[in-house]
């Protein structure tokens, strides 16, 4: 396979820029205004879900020669490489989180007192800022929560998508040890079909409850981004196939998000990798737009937004409660429109200045930590024959 990342820049900005679509529909949220798919957040998350599958599988199949499938040293350095990614920057945001909890769920119902009924319906949420228990703080440490019902809606994050992430993270090598011995099209068509049937299990047994934190509700998404990744490793017609595949899935009955709007924006944004991958086999029209879509989503401003936007994704709440809060208390007749307006102006600004500090601080040390511990078990020292024993 042809070395393409020079192909992916545009995942950046796509990235980026969804992490700030959740940040909006958060605010509209919080403040009242809605208007269009901005006030859709959940969507955003999706398209975090399908460029998750697409990229591990593309650099799962890029390290196959160096660190082949079935060796578990590979399940080891992957699983090492992911937690550093994603755990430091948690950890901290999860301290804060539950330290904070109480003023967090003041400032919730400060913000939900300006809508009709608003503090009791909000009312029910109150375990969400308010517990500290062992048990609340060992399943989210752990990153167990997200496979419970009782706990994957236990904090002020957004972290139901984080313990998604990790259980995804945990099975991947599995899958593609699968992928190696039976084949890419029957482990896929396996995997999506079998995870469908136990998902629709899950929902009709009354496990789902909260947030759709558990695999099997969003694996067809993860699926989806997987089979765009693997037409990589295929010639011709069979490319195609793939890409059939993929949409396909985006068609799986579960995890919310099943209008015609949600399905048509996840079919697109699977055709766009897929347009993106092979662009120098488009016409030349249609390879120049994607040129010009390219530079949107891999400029400078593209890459920063990029960069921060797991901070973004995670910091943003425990910033924007306590200023929504504020604006209702210290603002009480202000309209919801300039109402959203000051609060996402103030919650953009402090959310992304923390979120550079926590990438240049916390998350990119804990990739090179990461790194390093990857690379002395990919690498491990060679014993020093010349020393005396």
């Amino acid at each position: 396979m042809s070395d393409q990342r020079h192909q992916l820049a545009f995942l950046d900005g796509l990235r980026g820029y969804a992490s700030l679509w959740v940040l909006i529909g958060h605010a509209m949220f919080l403040t009242g205004y809605k208007i269009g798919i901005f006030a859709q957040p959940d969507l955003a998350v999706e398209v975090f879900i399908i460029i998750s599958g697409f990229l591990m599988t593309y650099h799962y199949q890029l390290r196959q020669e160096r660190e082949p499938w079935d060796a578990p040293s590979t399940w080891t350095i992957f699983w090492i490489r992911r937690f550093f990614r994603i755990a430091p920057l948690y950890y901290v945001a999860l301290a804060f989180a539950l330290f904070f909890g109480p003023e967090l769920w003041q400032a919730r119902l400060d913000a939900a007192a300006l809508f009709p009924n608003g503090v009791e319906e909000t009312q029910r949420y109150a375990e969400r800022y308010l517990d500290s228990s062992l048990t609340n703080i060992l399943m989210h440490v752990s990153f167990l929560f997200g496979m419970t019902w009782t706990h994957n809606f236990r904090t002020a994050l957004p972290d139901w998508s984080i313990g998604l992430e990790m259980q995804y993270y945990a099975v991947l090598p599995f899958m593609m040890l699968a992928v190696l011995k039976f084949g890419r099209v029957l482990t896929m068509a396996a995997l999506i079909l079998g995870l469908w049937a136990f998902g629709r299990w899950l929902d009709k047994s009354g496990f789902v409850i909260g947030a759709y934190s558990m695999l099997p509700m969003k694996f067809h998404l993860f699926g989806a981004g997987m089979l765009v990744a693997m037409s990589l490793r295929v010639e011709g017609h069979w490319k195609w196939l793939y890409l059939a595949g993929a949409i396909a899935a985006i068609f799986v009955p579960l995890g919310g998000g099943r209008d015609s709007l949600h399905r048509a924006i996840k079919i697109a944004i699977v055709c766009g990798f897929f347009l993106f991958l092979y662009r120098d086999r488009l016409p030349l029209f249609a390879a120049r737009m994607l040129d010009w879509l390219d530079w949107l989503l891999s400029n400078r401003l593209a890459r920063f937004v990029g960069d921060v936007s797991y901070g973004v994704y995670l910091i943003h709440l425990l910033v924007m409660l306590p200023v929504v809060g504020w604006l209702a208390n210290t603002f009480p007749a202000m309209e919801p429109l300039p109402r959203f307006g000051a609060a996402l102006t103030l919650s953009v600004a402090i959310t992304y200045a923390l979120a550079w500090l926590s990438y240049r601080f916390i998350e990119q040390p804990g990739i090179g930590w990461g790194r390093t511990l990857a690379g002395r078990i990919g690498n491990p020292p060679k014993p020093d024959l010349n020393r005396s024993t």
